[in-house]
Protein backbone atom coordinates (compact mmCIF):
# COMPACT_ATOMS: atom_id res chain seq x y z
CA UNK A 1 0.00 0.00 0.00
CA UNK A 2 3.06 2.32 1.00
CA UNK A 3 4.30 1.85 -2.12
CA UNK A 4 1.28 2.85 -4.12
CA UNK A 5 0.61 5.75 -2.50
CA UNK A 6 3.92 7.05 -3.37
CA UNK A 7 3.34 5.72 -7.08
CA UNK A 8 -0.05 7.97 -7.07
CA UNK A 9 1.92 10.85 -5.20
CA UNK A 10 5.26 10.79 -7.47
CA UNK A 11 2.34 10.67 -10.71
CA UNK A 12 0.06 13.55 -9.51
CA UNK A 13 3.61 15.40 -8.90
CA UNK A 14 4.48 14.31 -12.46
CA UNK A 15 1.24 16.31 -13.73
CA UNK A 16 1.31 19.25 -12.00
CA UNK A 17 4.71 20.07 -13.23
CA UNK A 18 3.95 19.29 -16.59
CA UNK A 19 0.44 21.26 -16.63
CA UNK A 20 2.64 24.20 -15.06
CA UNK A 21 5.19 23.41 -17.70
CA UNK A 22 2.06 23.42 -20.46
CA UNK A 23 0.79 27.17 -19.15
CA UNK A 24 4.42 28.40 -18.98
CA UNK A 25 4.74 27.34 -22.88
CA UNK A 26 1.44 28.62 -23.92
CA UNK A 27 2.14 32.07 -21.80
CA UNK A 28 5.23 32.46 -23.74
CA UNK A 29 4.02 31.62 -27.31
CA UNK A 30 1.21 34.14 -26.18
CA UNK A 31 3.61 36.94 -26.28
CA UNK A 32 5.37 36.09 -29.14
CA UNK A 33 2.70 34.92 -31.71
CA UNK A 34 1.69 32.45 -34.00
CA UNK A 35 4.74 29.81 -35.28
CA UNK A 36 4.45 29.50 -39.14
CA UNK A 37 5.72 26.13 -40.77
CA UNK A 38 7.50 27.62 -43.39
CA UNK A 39 10.74 28.17 -44.11
CA UNK A 40 11.55 30.46 -41.32
CA UNK A 41 10.11 27.60 -38.41
CA UNK A 42 13.96 26.99 -37.40
CA UNK A 43 14.75 30.55 -36.59
CA UNK A 44 11.50 30.50 -34.75
CA UNK A 45 11.52 27.66 -32.18
CA UNK A 46 15.15 28.43 -31.77
CA UNK A 47 13.91 32.35 -30.56
CA UNK A 48 10.99 30.62 -28.75
CA UNK A 49 13.66 28.73 -26.59
CA UNK A 50 14.78 32.04 -26.07
CA UNK A 51 11.90 33.19 -24.18
CA UNK A 52 12.22 32.90 -20.29
CA UNK A 53 8.62 31.31 -20.56
CA UNK A 54 9.42 28.68 -22.76
CA UNK A 55 12.39 28.03 -21.64
CA UNK A 56 10.75 27.20 -18.35
CA UNK A 57 7.99 25.36 -19.58
CA UNK A 58 10.84 22.99 -20.93
CA UNK A 59 12.63 22.73 -17.67
CA UNK A 60 9.24 21.81 -16.02
CA UNK A 61 8.56 19.24 -18.94
CA UNK A 62 12.05 17.38 -18.19
CA UNK A 63 11.40 17.91 -14.52
CA UNK A 64 7.90 16.52 -14.88
CA UNK A 65 9.50 13.24 -16.88
CA UNK A 66 12.02 12.54 -14.00
CA UNK A 67 9.12 12.06 -11.43
CA UNK A 68 6.86 9.96 -14.08
CA UNK A 69 10.50 7.61 -13.95
CA UNK A 70 9.94 7.42 -10.36
CA UNK A 71 6.59 6.53 -10.22
CA UNK A 72 7.39 4.21 -13.08
CA UNK A 73 9.83 2.52 -10.77
CA UNK A 74 7.00 2.12 -7.97
CA UNK A 75 3.74 0.99 -10.02
CA UNK A 76 2.35 -0.72 -13.26
CA UNK A 77 2.09 1.42 -16.57
CA UNK A 78 -1.74 -0.01 -16.90
CA UNK A 79 -2.14 1.41 -13.35
CA UNK A 80 -0.19 5.01 -13.51
CA UNK A 81 -1.03 5.73 -16.73
CA UNK A 82 -4.85 6.57 -16.86
CA UNK A 83 -3.94 8.93 -13.60
CA UNK A 84 -1.76 10.94 -15.84
CA UNK A 85 -5.81 11.87 -17.81
CA UNK A 86 -6.00 14.22 -14.31
CA UNK A 87 -3.63 16.78 -16.71
CA UNK A 88 -6.47 17.42 -18.97
CA UNK A 89 -8.83 18.54 -15.98
CA UNK A 90 -6.28 20.71 -14.03
CA UNK A 91 -4.97 21.86 -17.56
CA UNK A 92 -8.57 22.88 -18.47
CA UNK A 93 -9.41 24.48 -15.58
CA UNK A 94 -5.81 26.50 -15.31
CA UNK A 95 -6.14 27.33 -19.09
CA UNK A 96 -10.11 28.84 -17.86
CA UNK A 97 -8.24 30.80 -14.82
CA UNK A 98 -4.95 32.33 -16.88
CA UNK A 99 -5.84 32.76 -19.98
CA UNK A 100 -10.14 32.69 -20.53
CA UNK A 101 -10.48 29.65 -22.27
CA UNK A 102 -13.90 28.80 -22.43
CA UNK A 103 -15.38 25.52 -20.36
CA UNK A 104 -18.65 24.61 -22.26
CA UNK A 105 -20.91 22.93 -19.67
CA UNK A 106 -19.94 19.89 -22.22
CA UNK A 107 -16.79 19.96 -21.10
CA UNK A 108 -16.92 19.79 -17.74
CA UNK A 109 -19.09 16.91 -17.89
CA UNK A 110 -16.50 15.10 -19.54
CA UNK A 111 -13.81 16.76 -17.14
CA UNK A 112 -16.24 14.86 -14.65
CA UNK A 113 -16.39 11.80 -16.21
CA UNK A 114 -12.32 11.84 -16.12
CA UNK A 115 -11.95 12.65 -12.41
CA UNK A 116 -14.30 10.00 -11.72
CA UNK A 117 -12.62 6.84 -14.24
CA UNK A 118 -9.39 7.65 -12.01
CA UNK A 119 -10.85 7.74 -8.70
CA UNK A 120 -12.39 4.31 -9.75
CA UNK A 121 -9.04 3.41 -11.21
CA UNK A 122 -7.50 4.30 -8.04
CA UNK A 123 -9.55 1.75 -6.02
CA UNK A 124 -8.54 -1.25 -8.23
Amino acid sequence: MKRKSAAILLVLLSVILVNIGQLLLKHGLNTLGEISLNLNIFFSLVSAVFNPFVFFGIVFFVTSSFFWLLALSKAELSYAFPILSLGYVLVSVLSWLFFNEVLSVLRILGLGVIVVGVYMLSKT
